[in-house]
């Protein structure tokens, strides 16, 4: 019997596939030459492997233990390199990082300082609401979350990144009828672009708003904060918006800032996880390292904004 790796992983991607049409384009291969090794591997046994029904390719159920048997080889030999490359210093493991929706604009550039200290490793970012990211957290199905408002209803454990400053935004050239409403008091003479209810940036806005006892005027709500960003800028009304979202538009003239006693409203971006987290050695490395360098990377990568 000459069976070989490359053989297994055909007949895994086959599997999984259910297409030798789309087996060959996740192995990078030509479809003639992801038949001819099925092929060649269905000459070692008398017994199919596959079978076509109604001209769609199926594994049978001897194919399908040799299958479960290609899993596992892979599997250990996965475990092998890991244990190889953690003998030779190097960190291994998977990352899962949840964030609202202002932190893509920094989450992005402290991941990438990491990984180029680490490069066998695998970190992805999910960006959601507030709401979003909680739930990820209660049901244990993310290791950090990045947000400016920590749920005080969760046992959390948390390192404090650096401050989260939210100034009130609107076109140029809004600026000035703006400005002249606001100095008259007329805050419902001016349209507001919000965030979805339930989001960190529009119960901060609805709190600042109910302390100044101001009624506004909601134009539009709307669900991300680059939607946000966008309506402001087409002047379509103002809003409150994270100094980190806007610095390179302030630079270019396409947003303009609007003073106000109490402005900008101002919180801590916060990473944060569950107590009883039991993580893994990759997570508690990029904890430690967060801890140590965190004033250097914002330093480095967000000495401009407001």
């Amino acid at each position: 019997m000459n069976i070989s790796l490359h053989h297994l992983r055909i007949l895994q991607a086959v599997a999984n596939q259910k297409s030798i049409t789309r087996a060959s384009v996740a192995l990078n291969m030509s479809q003639p030459a992801v038949s001819i090794q099925l092929k060649n591997l269905q000459d070692q046994f008398e017994i199919p492997l596959t079978e076509i029904i109604g001209k769609q390719i199926h594994i049978t159920s001897f194919g399908e233990e040799l299958v479960e048997t290609a899993n596992r080889i892979f599997s250990e030999l996965e475990k092998i390199q890991n244990r190889v490359l953690e003998m030779k210093g190097l960190l291994i493991g998977k990352i899962k990082i949840s964030t609202v929706s202002t932190g893509k604009y920094l989450m992005p550039y402290i991941m990438s300082d990491f990984l180029k200290i680490h490069t066998h490793l695998e970190m992805n970012l999910e960006v959601s609401n507030r709401i979003t990211v909680i739930s990820q957290l209660q049901e244990n199905s993310t290791d950090l979350a990045l947000v400016s408002m920590v749920p005080e209803e969760l046992d959390l454990d948390s390192i404090i990144l650096a401050e989260n400053k939210w100034y009130l935004a609107c076109s140029p050239e809004n600026a000035e009828t703006y400005r002249t409403e606001i100095e008259k008091g007329n805050w419902d003479k001016i349209p507001f672009v919000l965030r979805e209810k339930g989001s960190g940036t529009r119960v901060m806005m609805e709190k600042f708003f109910m302390e100044k006892e101001f009624t506004v005027n909601s134009k539009m709500d709307l669900s991300t904060n680059e939607a946000v960003k966008q309506a402001v800028m087409a002047g379509l009304g103002a809003s409150l918006l994270s100094s980190f979202s806007m610095t390179q538009e302030i630079i270019d003239k396409r947003i303009t800032i609007l003073e106000y006693p109490g402005l900008p409203l101002r919180a801590n971006w916060t990473l944060v996880w569950l107590k009883q987290k039991n993580h893994n050695p990759a997570v508690k490395a990029f904890l430690s390292w967060i801890e140590e360098n965190k004033e250097t990377v914002f330093k480095a990568h967000f000495s401009h904004i407001l």
